[in-house]
């Protein structure tokens, strides 16, 4: 029994040592909705050769006028909304209904409003993420309440309003969610609302087990943090540095941004200030000892 236990705990070793091996695909941007128009189609960049629509559901008029009233608006802003998972498949009532407050807010849009919402478009990478996050949150928000105008708040007021993490149609799937964190500030934001840390009981280093738990140590939330950060087109590692309680060593997400270095650690409240932190002042109150898991 000894030895049956000894090698199932160097299996769990080897599979941790090679999560960091393994390569994760950036996603690619859905093609818009627009292309399906085709009133709009021949107004729109050609797509590439091997681009193909996912679905063939047809775009129902009322959302194709409502498209074109858009488009008019805001060619830019108007391809943004057809990327959205809502408007991938078969439009609902609600997304009608969404989309034409969407429209109104758009005619109606202050100029500080307008440069809002131009910096929602700005979180994550536009050539990578299937689509903006932040703008599905709007969406979200008005699929409820006609008088809302999400335009005016910020981004963490944006994401509280409308992230229901009780909606298991929208947070219950792996790929979806990983899908939607496609930033550092999404995936930042969401592990410190959905992710609680534990001791090393229970550390099974893959992206998966903390998701669906909603517990786990460093590695855990290391394991799922570089794992999004790569689908989202970032360079990341997990890496080694002096643990905080002065014991064996602690598991953080290291990434690069615009050319700087970040570190990504939540399962240390007390490490960094929000979770995020230059690399540069986090390594200065607990230097790094390595790369990987162990």
């Amino acid at each position: 029994m000894k030895r049956i236990g000894k090698f199932l705990f160097l299996f769990s070793v080897l599979g941790v040592l090679m999560l960091g091996c393994v390569a994760t695909q950036p996603t690619s941007p859905n093609i818009s909705a627009f292309y399906r128009i085709p009133a709009l189609e021949v107004q729109l960049p050609p797509l590439q050769a091997k681009s193909k629509q996912s679905v063939q559901e047809p775009i129902p008029v009322e959302v194709g006028n409502l498209f074109q009233q858009l488009y008019s608006l805001d060619p830019e802003l108007a391809l943004e909304v057809g990327k959205l998972p809502e408007f991938q498949g078969k439009v609902g009532e609600k997304q009608v209904m969404a989309l034409s407050r969407f429209v109104t807010l758009i005619e109606k849009a202050t100029p500080g409003q307008k440069d809002s919402l131009a910096e929602f478009l700005t979180v994550g990478k536009p050539v990578i993420r299937r689509y903006s996050t932040p703008l599905q949150a709007v969406f979200w928000i008005l699929e409820r309440d006609g008088k809302a105008n999400p335009l005016r708040l910020p981004l963490t007021l944006l994401l509280a309003q409308a992230w229901n993490y009780t909606d298991q149609t929208r947070w219950g799937d792996f790929k979806i969610v990983t899908d939607r964190l496609n930033s550092p500030e999404l995936i930042n934001y969401y592990e410190r609302r959905n992710f609680k840390y534990v001791s090393h009981g229970h550390c099974e280093g893959y992206p998966k087990s903390i998701f669906k738990s909603g517990r786990g140590c460093c590695s855990d939330y290391t394991a799922f943090s570089v794992y999004c950060l790569k689908k989202a087109g970032y360079e990341a590692m997990a890496i080694r540095v002096e643990s905080p309680t002065g014991k064996t060593h602690h598991i953080v997400a290291e990434y690069k941004k615009d050319g700087k270095e970040y570190i990504m650690d939540n399962s240390c409240y007390t490490c960094t200030s929000g979770g995020i932190v230059a690399k540069e002042v986090y390594v200065k109150k607990l230097p790094q000892h390595g790369f990987g898991y162990w």
